[in-house]
């Protein structure tokens, strides 16, 4: 997946100097370059899922549980880390000030994020210690999807002539939809804890990039990092165990839930100034 990201890099990159380099040659850009001003455009790429997502089992009861009990309780707990890569486009839109060879800018987009998985965990091994060990099968699992998300953003730049070169940092929102399910069964018994996450949130981004200038169009490449904060969730049991004590104790656990939303961009820009 980190292939296909830096090979999407790269291609905006060369493809990105190739152009600037024909335009020079065919006149197309001036020998003194205004970066200042309105601009609209789109950018597509692509988007790597670093999501890191955390599960915790705990007992919430009043009874004094067993060492054992506990270590089966500790024994359901995971983490995992997505490692998808999507497509990604999107519109957007800013203005730029240009003192000598600085730019200062700000810029807003909006953007499509195809992101949607699953990251499991086999927790047979420890349900079979809990219910009847024959035929007893389960799996812990955490589907997401990752639809949109937007940035605002400062952007401070070099320029040389009609080349610009830019860092960039700010304000960025998204959104996560979370269902987790732990499901056990073996015929004659059952457990399982059901839970849910979805909404938007607020994070930060920051990021770098390079533009070339065409008379009133620019192309460029970009590389953003977002951060989207952690997304949280809880879930109590449903539970049908033929041991009583068993079936009481595990009536009381409770599964805890976070899932820290992190990827990376690598895209291409096309824009369009006033």
């Amino acid at each position: 997946m980190n292939k296909l990201v830096i090979t999407c890099c790269a291609s905006a990159l060369l493809t990105f100097g190739a152009t600037g380099a024909l335009a020079g040659d065919i006149g197309l850009a001036g020998s003194t370059y205004d970066w200042s001003g309105g601009y609209v455009g789109t950018s597509v790429g692509a988007a790597l899922n670093n999501t890191e997502f955390n599960q915790n089992y705990v007992y919430t009861g009043q009874a004094n549980i067993s060492i054992e009990e506990t270590d089966l309780i500790n024994g359901l707990d995971f983490s995992d880390t997505a490692d998808d890569a999507w497509f990604t486009a999107g519109i957007l839109a800013g203005y730029n000030w240009q003192y000598s060879n600085f730019v200062i800018g700000a810029e807003a987009d909006f953007n499509y994020l195809g992101f949607h998985g699953t990251v499991k965990h086999d927790v047979s091994n420890v349900m079979s210690q809990v219910m009847a060990p024959e035929n007893t099968t389960a799996t812990d699992r955490i589907d997401y999807e990752n639809n949109w998300y937007g940035t605002l953003r400062a952007r401070l730049g070099y320029a040389i002539d009609n080349f610009l070169i830019y860092g960039t940092g700010g304000l960025a929102y998204g959104e996560m939809d979370i269902n987790q399910k732990l499901d056990a069964s073996n015929g004659d018994e059952y457990a399982s804890w059901n839970a849910r996450a979805n909404g938007w949130n607020l994070g930060w981004t920051l990021g770098g990039g390079m533009e070339y200038g065409m008379g009133r169009w620019t192309m460029g490449a970009e590389y953003l990092y977002v951060d989207l904060s952690s997304y949280e969730w809880s879930s109590n049991s449903d539970v049908g165990l033929l041991d009583s004590t068993l079936q009481d104790d595990s009536s009381e656990v409770r599964e805890k839930g976070e899932a820290a939303l992190k990827f990376s961009v690598a895209r291409a820009t096309l824009k369009y100034r006033f």
